[in-house]
């Protein structure tokens, strides 16, 4: 189990920084340190690998989504706000760069290839779900949606967001992310 937790975090980390596509199998043994045999003991393709890659991730944010949006010490529009916050710290950690694994992966894969596609969207379905049900408990007029029911506005929410990580590789600077938020959230004073 140890060396296909390796290969998958060099599959992470190679496909932030490059892209499924121009990452072969060799550089991602290379980057692990694991021999070839053990690549095909655990998966039967690259592209079965990606999904591991994308799944471990997945499963990954869900659980910080969850830790965050689920936190009974905050008042729900708050834990929303955190989260926000939280991926934009993530990204501020990676100057500004790489962006979200779904987001890449999405963009890169999903309308070429079929098994990834169905991941992706279940992944996405995934995290919108989390974000939904905390929105259940939210005055969606606190984040200026209040004409759309609370799935409905995690699902904008997730789009709006996934479009300012990408504008953010593009400019390689936090200003979508802020500009996102200051979008969405009312300040202290709009609150009032």
């Amino acid at each position: 189990m140890i060396n296909r937790e390796r290969l998958l975090d060099a599959g992470e980390h190679a496909f932030r920084k490059a892209s499924f596509s121009e990452c072969g199998i060799n550089d991602i043994l290379s980057n692990s340190g694991v021999p070839k045999g053990s690549f095909y003991h655990h998966f039967t393709s690259k592209e079965a690998f990606g999904i591991a890659v994308a799944d471990r991730y997945n499963e990954a944010q869900i659980a910080a989504a969850r830790a965050c949006l689920e936190d009974p010490s905050l008042p729900h529009i708050d834990r929303v706000r955190l989260f926000f916050e939280q991926a934009r710290a993530d990204m501020g950690k990676r100057q500004f760069a790489q962006g979200c694994l779904m987001c890449n992966l999405s963009t890169e894969l999903a309308d070429e290839r079929p098994a990834f596609q169905a991941a992706l969207d279940t992944h996405w379905q995934g995290m919108t779900a989390v974000l939904a049900k905390c929105l259940d408990n939210v005055e969606l007029s606190e984040i200026r949606l209040e004409h759309l029911t609370p799935a409905q506005a995690a699902d904008w929410l997730m789009n709006a967001w996934s479009g300012a990580l990408t504008r953010m590789k593009a400019t390689g600077s936090d200003e979508p992310l802020a500009l996102f938020m200051r979008t969405v959230f009312k300040t202290k004073e709009q609150r009032q």
